[in-house]
């Protein structure tokens, strides 16, 4: 196949933990999109922090899916547009219940996040420290949670049976529990769909690259799914193929077999 629309998650599938894309990757990417292909990065960094990915492939025009698909970015005008959104109180709620001790994250589109006290790490954009009322008073397109001193393994014992009502949650990459919330229904996914419509690509010439677990959806939804080599064994099997790891450009191993 040659695909028309190739989803491309970016931490841990063309950018390396130091924030490399390699130059074998980029020029795969290049490739690609010289041939025709619409080149869509697919990602659970917010817009302000996919901006920096941008600017490293060179990309003038096209979109951007946000946030684990609740924002899109128009590449050419720089619009911020929010998909989804939903009602962090009751989740907030929850997760307080289940997690004593969480800490919070929630995007503010195109400007930053408001996050509640002990949530560590820096935010790209404006970080606004808010008390408990401010930080579920308005909707949001996505929510970080952040349970210290738990693992991502105990973090998944926990969730597979509680679950959240009302909204759609995965992991992060770390080893230590990050959750990342959205709207319920949306991911990657079903942004993806949205979009593989209005360009009127056929289903059978899609493609996605992804290596956590918010691409499992994505890998399913493209006729060619591909899974990272650095992968968890549930994303290897949610894939058709496995391809190296990010440090071994296996981005550009298949896309330079699809793009001789």
């Amino acid at each position: 196949m040659r695909p028309a629309l190739i989803a491309l998650d970016v931490d841990g599938t063309i950018m390396d933990s130091t924030g490399t894309i390699s130059p074998a990757v980029r020029s795969a990417i290049a490739r690609a999109q010289a041939a025709g292909a619409h080149i869509v990065l697919s990602t659970g960094r917010t817009v302000l922090g996919v901006r920096t990915v941008v600017t490293q492939l060179g990309f003038t025009d096209g979109t951007a899916l946000c946030s684990n698909g609740a924002v899109r970015l128009d590449l050419a005008t720089g619009e911020v547009i929010p998909l989804a959104t939903f009602e962090p109180a009751p989740v907030i709620a929850r997760l307080r219940a289940l997690l004593p001790g969480v800490t919070f994250s929630l995007e503010e589109p195109g400007v930053g996040n408001r996050v509640s006290d002990g949530y560590p790490g820096e935010s790209t954009g404006t970080r606004r420290l808010v008390d408990d009322i401010e930080l579920g008073a308005t909707p949001t397109t996505r929510m970080v949670a952040y349970w210290n001193g738990v693992t991502k393994t105990q973090l998944a014992e926990l969730m597979d049976v509680s679950g959240i009502a009302g909204v759609t949650w995965t992991y992060d990459h770390h080893t230590d529990a990050w959750l990342t919330v959205v709207a319920e229904g949306i991911s990657k996914a079903s942004a993806l769909e949205q979009l593989r419509t209005e360009l009127g690509v056929s289903p059978d010439a899609t493609a996605a690259f992804g290596d956590g677990h918010n691409d499992i959806a994505m890998l399913r939804w493209a006729a060619l799914g591909v899974a990272m080599g650095n992968a968890a064994a549930d994303v290897k099997a949610a894939a058709d193929e496995v391809t190296g790891s990010v440090s071994e450009d296996g981005v550009a191993t298949v896309l330079d077999r699809l793009f001789r």
